[in-house]
């Protein structure tokens, strides 16, 4: 840990009360922003070499925080709540310890007979999952007096009780199956929650109730989208989407795989496609195939199996892309004519190959995320294939002053950069990716700065000491001649036109990582999971990426329940604080205390990992 700072007291002078200047600041911050998102920027538009779908009201809008352009900003007000809710009746679910219940009823006189007193009681044999059958009597024999009821009402045209749909729903939106739910009853002292082919077939009623929320979800999106586009001659919307393919198991030998479709604008789901290579009744008959028993069970079983994919794990992403560009027109009244891909998978190679939409070309744009990763993941490759092959100096690649791991995470960062800012001009992208080459071999000896770009604003120390006619820039540990003839060819296939021209988009897949991220939070990667469990995973994140923790009322409307007050006001809290926070995080301080912070933990490790030397390493010790 870094020495604690010293501290001492000194008197402090005070200050004039100037007015809330908390609340001017905050109105001036909303008075900027609402002024960056009603004006449109255009600094980062294309030059019009290159032919583009978006419009410039679309260019305009991407620019806002990602939670922001997917979901309607609350008022300042959000948090209150009107009157009619706040004087509405008890209503909703609460813990209860049982014995405090009984002797509340044991105090109250019998109802009927006015002279015994009521008895609570349960009956334990009748009990429905998490409804509890609850008996009131009278201590008195001659009295008549019963009342039996559960704990839980109905849902709306259902004989399931709406306890048990809730309790499925929140465990499944947690990413806690059957065994969760049960040991959480176990340490609450509750009685066991249904069983495990109860909680399946609640599990499948809401995840069909799910899926008609995230289909609805995504045609809303697709409509919205169309905003920023003008149809074709035939009335079809030409547009631009990311799409990323996602395994359940580490690795390629996953049973199931997602992929989902973004708007490279909005940043909404606009499909998904989920598929699976395994199916529980399958594994139970496979012992009887080929036989006439089967081969009727087949007959009745092949319309609903749930596995509908045949081939290898790796071919999941390219053929769920497939489908999903295949059948954009009929659901959408889309193409997706500019793909944004990670380049991992043959997709688009597939998409070309298979002609979907004729005689219109799909155009691939990279990833600037995946494509900045390149470098370090080539300069880390050629570190370790040379070894401690000797360079043209006689000494290794690597070493102190030479190409270390600490050198080769700045070199991605400013090749991350010259993409970024050089989005509206291919050359300028190019010559800035290779003024990283020769700015970080120049010595004070032999300067090398003619593609760094002049200026006192530049970047470049050399160039801003021409400008204001001083010679303060000092070269400070500048890569070897040797190092940097190495890792030259690097840098030149990394500057290719046909690379970078695929990146004056400027745009990234963190989206599809966040999508991808909430799905297996849903349906973790650690514990095993049904293809209905994966399905319900998707579409409940699809729903809340799209629009928020609202989208859990409509799946509890879907099946038939009532949110309530509370449920209401709780996803209305959480969908506030999303927003805010996404504008908070967007801002340019909190991304430089982020870049600090993370520089800092990182110069920090490899200062103790340098002291304490090796400690750990598979086969070492």
């Amino acid at each position: 840990m870094p020495p604690k700072k010293k501290f001492r007291s000194i008197p402090r002078k005070k200050n004039k009360f100037k007015g809330n200047r908390y609340q001017k600041k905050t109105k001036k911050i909303e008075t900027e922003q609402s002024r960056k998102e009603a004006l449109p920027e255009t600094s980062g538009d294309s030059s019009g070499d290159e032919e583009h779908v978006e419009t410039e009201k679309a260019a305009s809008f991407k620019n806002l925080p990602a939670s922001v352009r997917k979901m309607k900003a609350e008022s300042s007000d959000s948090s209150k709540e009107s009157n009619d809710d706040e004087l509405e009746h008890v209503n909703g679910f609460r813990f209860i310890d049982i014995a405090i219940l009984a002797a509340v009823f044991e105090s109250l006189l019998c109802p009927s007979c006015k002279q015994g007193h009521v008895v609570f009681d349960e009956d334990k044999e009748s009990k429905m999952g998490l409804a509890s059958l609850l008996i009131l009597k009278c201590t008195t024999r001659k009295c008549s007096f019963y009342k039996s009821f559960y704990t839980s009402a109905k849902a709306n045209n259902s004989k399931a009780f709406e306890v048990n749909r809730r309790a499925v729903l929140a465990t499944r939106n947690i990413g806690v199956g059957h065994q969760g739910l049960a040991k959480f009853a176990c340490v609450m002292n509750m009685l066991p929650p249904m069983n495990e082919n109860a909680y399946r077939d609640h599990v499948q009623a809401v995840r069909d109730a799910a899926e008609r929320t995230a289909k609805k979800s995504m045609s809303e999106a697709a409509d919205k989208l169309k905003e920023f586009y003008e149809p074709d001659e035939e009335g079809v919307y030409n547009i631009a989407v990311s799409g990323d393919g996602t395994w359940r198991k580490r690795g390629f030998s996953s049973s199931f795989g997602v992929v989902t479709v973004l708007s490279t604008i909005t940043g909404k789901a606009l499909d998904c496609e989920i598929m699976s290579k395994e199916c529980g009744e399958c594994k139970l008959r496979r012992g009887k195939e080929g036989t006439e028993e089967f081969d009727e069970w087949w007959e009745q079983h092949q319309h609903k199996c749930h596995a509908n994919f045949a081939g290898s794990s790796g071919s999941m992403d390219s053929a769920g892309m497939l489908a999903i560009f295949e059948r954009s027109v009929q659901q959408h009244n889309t193409r997706y004519v500019e793909f944004l891909g990670d380049g991992d998978s043959k997709a688009h190679n597939l998409l070309i190959q298979e002609n979907v939409y004729g005689e219109i070309d799909i155009s691939k744009l990279e990833c600037v995320g995946h494509v900045q990763k390149r470098l370090g993941s080539r300069l880390r490759s050629l570190k370790k294939r040379q070894g401690t092959t000797r360079l043209a100096d006689g000494k290794a690649i690597g070493g102190k002053g030479r190409l270390t791991d600490k050198r080769i995470d700045k070199l991605q960062v400013y090749y991350g950069k010259a993409i970024r800012q050089n989005t509206h001009d291919i050359d300028c992208m190019q010559n800035a990716v290779m003024a990283i080459w020769h700015h970080s071999k120049s010595t004070d000896e032999n300067p090398d700065h003619d593609l760094c770009p002049p200026g006192e604003q530049s970047w470049c120390g050399f160039q801003r000491d021409i400008s204001k006619g001083t010679a303060d820039y000092v070269h400070e540990s500048p890569i070897p001649e040797a190092v940097a003839d190495a890792i030259y060819p690097t840098f030149e296939a990394l500057s290719d036109e046909s690379l970078l021209s695929r990146c004056l988009h400027g745009g990234t897949q963190n989206q599809n990582e966040a999508i991808n991220g909430l799905i297996w939070q849903r349906a973790t990667k650690e514990t095993h999971a049904s293809t209905p469990t994966v399905e319900l995973a998707t579409f409940l994140a699809v729903g809340h990426f799209n629009d928020g923790s609202k989208t859990l009322l409509t799946v509890l409307e879907a099946l038939g329940i009532d949110p309530g007050y509370h449920c209401r006001k709780a996803c209305k809290k959480l969908d506030h604080d999303r927003i805010r926070h996404s504008r908070r995080k967007s801002q340019e301080e909190s991304k430089k205390r982020r870049r600090q912070l993370r520089n800092y933990k990182k110069g920090f490790t490899e200062t103790l990992e340098a002291r304490e030397g090796p400690s750990y390493e598979a086969g070492a010790f």
